[in-house]
Formats: C-alpha cells, structure tokens, sequence
C-alpha cells in the first residue's frame, strides 16, 4: 500500500466545511424507511429523489433549477413496496432526460416497475416483472445499457442473482438466473450494477462468505463471474445480528471501474478495474469504525474524480473525495453535523460537475438533504505608495485561479486599488509560517486599510519591500485575527500570491519534506520549484476547504 495513502488513513484529516451547512427536509418526506433509498439526475438542471414509506408506497421528490423548489410525489401507492429494517430494494434509472424507470420489491417478494415520461400525465399504474416470491427482499440493482434497454437484478429465494430486460423486442420476458445457487449474501445482502460503455454491464454483489464477486455481459461474455476481493472483507450478518452490507460501484471513466464495500470494522474497502490494473488486492480508504452498517453511496462528477459518502457512527454523513488531479490521496469531509442521519438509507448524485446532492433519512423519519458546492476566495490587491501593476496582478490572479481551480475553489478578484501609507514602503514582519504568529506593528498597520473589503474577503497589499529578522522576502502570509491578508514585494514571482493566500487559508510549508520542490507551499522558495504547475496535495485541498476564508 503506498505510503500516502497509509499517511491519509492514519493521520485525522481536518474537518472541511465544503458542504454547504444547510439541510432540511424534503417535502411528502413524512415516515421514510431507512432501508433503501436512490437518485437520479435526468439532466444538469434536474433531481428525482426516491424512497419507501413505513406503509409501503414509494414516494419521489423532483428538484428543478428553473423553479428553485422541490415538488413531492408518490410512484405507487401504499402496500406496493416491502417494509421493515431488513427489506428494502428500490432502483431508478433515467435512460433518457425526459423518462424515468423506478423498480422495487413487493411485499409478496415479487418485483415492480412504474414510469414516468415528459410526454405523458405523472406516473403510470405500476406492473409487475417478476412474479411472487421470486426476489428476496433488501437487494434491487438496474441499469440502462442504451437509451432503449433496461437491465434489473435481484437476489432468488436460492440466493442465485436472476435477471429480466426490457426493449423493443422484448417487454419484461420471464426472469432468468445469471449465477449458480447460494452466490449472493442474505439477508441483508447488496447489489450493484454499472453499465461503462453502451451495451456493457458489469455486476457485483456480496457473497456469503463476506467476499465480493463481480459477473460482466457483452456481445462476448455471457455472465462469466470472479472473485475480486476475498471471504471476509465486506461486513455481513450473523447468526444473530443483521447487518445490511453496503457495496456500491462506479465507472469513473469508461475504461475503469471502481467498487466500495464496508467492512467487517466498519472501515472503507475498495478495489479497481481498468487497463493497467485488473482487480488488484483490495485497499481500505476509510478507518475501522468509519461507517455504520447499510449507508454507503458514491458519485463521480468528473472522469478523475470520485466521491464516497456514508453515514457515521455518530449518524453525521461523511465523505471522501479522490481526484486523479490532486496528489495525496482521500480527503475527508463532514456533510452534517452529528444526530442527522439514521443508517441505512443513503443516496448521492452529482447533477453537474460543480455540485453533489445527498439524501438520507432523519431522525424524525424525514428525508434530509444538503448540496457540495464548489467555493471561491474574494481578494482584494491594494498596491501601496506605488501606482497598481495590472500586468502583474492579471498574471498572479491568473495563476492562483489556474492553481486553486484543481482543488475546486474559485479566485474572484474583486478589485484594484493604490493607497497612501506614509512611511511603510518596507514592511517587517515576524514569522510566517506559523498559524498563530502575531502579527507584526507594520502588518497591524497594513490591516487598518481594507477599504471595502468584508470580514471574510483576502486583501493582497503590494509593497516596495518585505523583511524579517533575516532580511528581504517575497512576502508573508500572517495577518491580524479577524483581518484576513498577505503582504508581497512588487514582484511578479510566478505563484507567489498564490503562495501567501495558501498560508491565508492555513496551509503551511511541509516540514515533513524540507527538500519538496513540486508543491505551492514549499519552504525552499518559489524560485527552486521543479514542478509548474506546482501541486497542492489533498491535505492541503481540505485544508483549504476548512477555512472560514473559502466560501460558496
């Protein structure tokens, strides 16, 4: 395992803020069960939100970008979906922006379908595709392979996974089974389906021996099957206890599949399929006692980036962000303080590559939500007792965007501007490097003349020359409290105003590696960098995003 991921896993990542804080419930949200939940975005601008309710109807909520609002809904009435803490298994699929398929599990332990279309009045009366005691409930798993095929899985009272489909040629023929006997996990067991390329589907699930499998179609492979992680990795029940296992997969790319489980210690497992590497011995990207039994979902927003939420031991979600982009690994985050969520239902959806969406079911037996914005800094560049440098404030704003752009914080420059302070061309300061530094008589001063700027806006002041108790500097990040701000020489060091608003923001240099020449916070000087761009890794990313500094 590479040592920085060992690093993230070991070391208490800070608590970032990059979830907007606000949560409430959705509307016709009363009486939610807290077994199944799932979500679909038809389109940048839409959300459909879907659930079981304790009298067995199966509820929706759509959101509209054009509207603002959430509007409730129901797709079956009550009686038409299994309750109870081990039932479950519901799944939605948008194959086009404009239809909707949802799918569950009957009480008699047969299987349903409704849909919805633009074109038509809400739903249509639901039918069904599978007869009585043909799935077991807690398990449901569909997929659109192409805009005109629907594929749904489900767990057999012999534990065998069966399959139907439909298309153009054939409307729900009889189900069929795509493995042997006693291959899945029950009760409690999980699926989960994953089509990357058109016409390609690959299945997993949880076997009962707590190993993961995976099966896989196409024109070539009709359900051949493997192990991809061995007895004993993935949490199940026991003799005593149910336990709901979570297993969820992802194609970030095309060409790479990622799974998730959680384990037997309530760690974060994972494994991964692409070119290069053909499901390697699995990793843990999450520690023991991370994630309650059952909530476990996952999101890619861009083909390099990966987001795994679930709900906590305290009953707070959490997530972990991985972007092929930054180096260091996961970055955790917290979605919600502690006592909003119940276990076991958990759903996350990402409508746009700038936003996530999160659901779980609360306390009250609500269906909860919050959003993941991307965030920004607001600077300031106040050009002192010289005239403003434009050329040189373009291309230092210009490079902390590109830079601080990788990391998902945007750079807004809100304004320009020459001021007189007679008698601080040079500035001294003391240490820069240190969060709780005080700061110095001159930066006290400096501090007094934000003209305009709000609490917490960055102002970047512009000087002749910047000194220490060792002479000359290009410039430093400490600031009076409540002040946010740097001080720079006049020079147009490549990254160096990116630089002083990272230590802003509370990055420091990394004196873990004193001879690190390829990250924006290194100690050794802007000059000596051998990397352009230079990195900022995913500690310091959450770093960032744990700033008050950074905003929605």
């Amino acid at each position: 395992m590479a040592l920085a991921l060992l690093t993230a896993l070991l070391a208490p990542m800070p608590s970032a803020h990059a979830w907007s804080g606000v949560d409430f419930a959705l509307p016709g949200a009363a009486n939610a069960e807290n077994s199944t939940m799932t979500s679909v975005a038809r389109g940048p601008g839409h959300l459909d939100v879907f659930w079981i309710a304790s009298d067995g109807a199966v509820n929706t909520a759509t959101w509209n970008d054009t509207t603002h609002l959430w509007a409730g809904g129901q797709v079956a009435p009550p009686g038409s979906a299994a309750t109870g803490a081990s039932a479950g298994g519901l799944a939605a699929v948008a194959r086009n922006p404009q239809h909707l398929d949802v799918f569950w599990i009957r009480p008699d332990s047969g299987v349903s379908t409704a849909w919805w279309d633009a074109t038509a009045r809400g739903w249509s009366q639901p039918r069904s595709i599978a007869p009585a005691r043909a799935a077991l409930p807690g398990a449901l798993a569909a997929v659109a392979r192409n805009p005109g095929q629907l594929d749904v899985f489900w767990i057999q009272p012999n534990r065998a996974i069966a399959t139907t489909v439909w298309n153009v040629w054939l409307d729900w023929p009889t189900p069929w089974p795509i493995t042997a006997p006693a291959a899945a996990q029950y009760p409690a067991g999980a699926l989960s389906v994953v089509s990357r390329v058109r016409d390609q589907l690959d299945l997993f699930w949880i076997r009962p021996d707590g190993g993961v499998s995976t099966a896989w179609w196409n024109v070539n492979a009709n359900w051949p099957s493997r192990s991809i992680a061995p007895a004993g990795h993935a949490r199940i029940s026991d003799h005593t206890t149910v336990r709901r296992a979570g297993l969820v997969a992802i194609a970030r790319r095309p060409d790479y599949l990622d799974v998730f489980w959680i384990g037997p210690d309530g760690g974060i497992g994972t494994t991964a399929w692409n070119p290069w590497a053909n499901w390697p011995a699995p990793w843990p990207i999450a520690w023991p006692g991370a994630a309650q039994s059952g909530s476990l979902a996952v999101a890619s927003r861009t083909p390099g980036q990966l987001d795994v939420a679930w709900v906590a031991a305290d009953n707070r979600v959490q997530s972990l962000g991985y972007d092929e982009r930054v180096p260091g690994g996961w970055g955790a985050t917290d979605a919600t303080s502690a006592h909003r969520a119940l276990p076991g239902a958990l759903t996350m959806v990402s409508r746009r590559p700038d936003v996530l969406d999160v659901f779980w079911v609360n306390p009250n037996r609500t269906v909860g939500t919050t959003w993941r914005p991307n965030e920004r800094v607001r600077v300031h560049v106040k050009a002192v007792n010289m005239p403003v440098d434009q050329t040189l404030v373009h291309n230092q704003i210009a490079d902390m965007s590109l830079l601080f752009g990788r990391v998902e914080i945007g750079v807004e420059l809100v304004g320009t501007e020459q001021i007189s302070i007679p008698g601080l061309d040079t500035v001294r300061v003391g240490p820069c490097n240190e969060n709780l530094a005080p700061a110095s008589a001159d930066q006290d001063t400096l501090a007094k003349h934000r003209n305009g700027a709000g609490p917490k806006d960055i102002v970047i002041y512009i000087v002749s020359e910047v000194r220490d108790n060792q002479g000359a500097i290009n410039g430093c990040g400490t600031h009076p409290a409540g002040k946010p701000g740097a001080v720079v020489g006049p020079y147009d060091l490549r990254w160096l105003h990116a630089h002083e608003v990272g230590h802003v923001l509370d990055l420091q240099h990394p004196e873990w590696r004193l001879d690190d020449q390829t990250t924006l916070m290194t100690g050794l000087g802007l000059i000596n960098l051998r990397k352009n761009p230079p990195d900022i890794n995913a500690r310091d990313k959450a770093t960032m995003f744990a700033s008050p500094l950074t905003i929605p």
